[in-house]
């Protein structure tokens, strides 16, 4: 509630003045990591009938960042709770895989990260994502998003990686903002109508969305401790990283310190 509160306080300036950020009088809150339904429900404010600021119902418009497990499994339900004030759905690897590993923790070690994009779960979250969001009527209405594209400077690799996505059924790009990142996928906005043919209608299967990404046990303490022993020292140097200490463990090859 109190997210709620700042947060659209500080767009009140925007929603009265001559300026807006939206035709249409709203304000647009990114809401992640919400775990399931009732949280989707709540999220970004209450549906506030003229509440503490004021504004009218609905006012507050959600994007729901599938980036939780029970998101995921229960996101038709998570939209459903929503319907009213949704804007957008977004995918993102890091944050959901996050997630992934938390949830199967006790189960086990998980195989690496170059490995786990190829995990079943993974393309079935995509595709359930997509599919859940035409189902529910997104296009024309709101946003099917993917993740985000980290390195605004390589022009060349966001464009060829972001039409990718409408080739999935996304009908929005992500990007960064820094150097104009966020402007360049309007180029590839004009093959959106030919690509929105190949959006699939249907979602991935629960059975492959609730498959733990397990790594093979045999054989792997040696590259495991490595793992172990590289992420400790970098641990060390971002926790110091407002001592000496710390700033002299980041100028120093992290390979090499105790």
């Amino acid at each position: 509630m109190v997210d709620a509160l700042v947060t659209v306080t500080a767009a009140l300036h925007d929603l009265k003045g001559e300026r807006r950020n939206s035709a249409t009088g709203s304000v647009y809150v990114v809401k992640p990591k919400m775990h399931g339904r009732t949280k989707s429900a709540c999220g970004g404010a209450v549906r506030w009938r003229r509440g503490p600021l004021g504004l009218p119902r609905n006012t507050v418009k959600i994007g729901i960042m599938d980036e939780e497990r029970r998101t995921s499994v229960n996101l038709k339900a998570c939209i459903h709770a929503a319907r009213e004030r949704v804007a957008f759905i977004n995918t993102g690897f890091l944050d959901r895989t996050g997630d992934e590993i938390h949830t199967a923790m006790e189960a086990g070690p998980v195989v690496r990260k170059d490995a786990m994009k190829a995990q079943p779960w993974l393309a079935a979250y995509e595709a359930r994502n997509v599919g859940i969001g035409l189902a529910a009527g997104f296009p024309g209405r709101a946003q099917i998003g993917k993740g985000m594209w980290a390195a605004p400077d390589r022009m060349k690799d966001m464009l060829a990686a972001k039409i990718g996505h409408p080739k999935a059924g996304a009908n929005t790009a992500w990007c960064r903002h820094q150097r104009g990142g966020a402007a360049r996928p309007a180029l590839s906005r004009g093959r959106l109508p030919a690509l929105q043919a190949q959006m699939p209608r249907a979602g991935g299967r629960l059975e492959d969305l609730l498959a733990a990404p397990l790594a093979d046990r045999t054989g792997k303490r040696p590259k495991c401790s490595r793992k172990l022993d590289n992420n400790a020292r970098a641990f060390l140097a971002m926790s110091c990283a407002g001592s000496t200490r710390g700033r002299l463990l980041q100028g120093a090859d992290i390979h090499n310190v105790d």
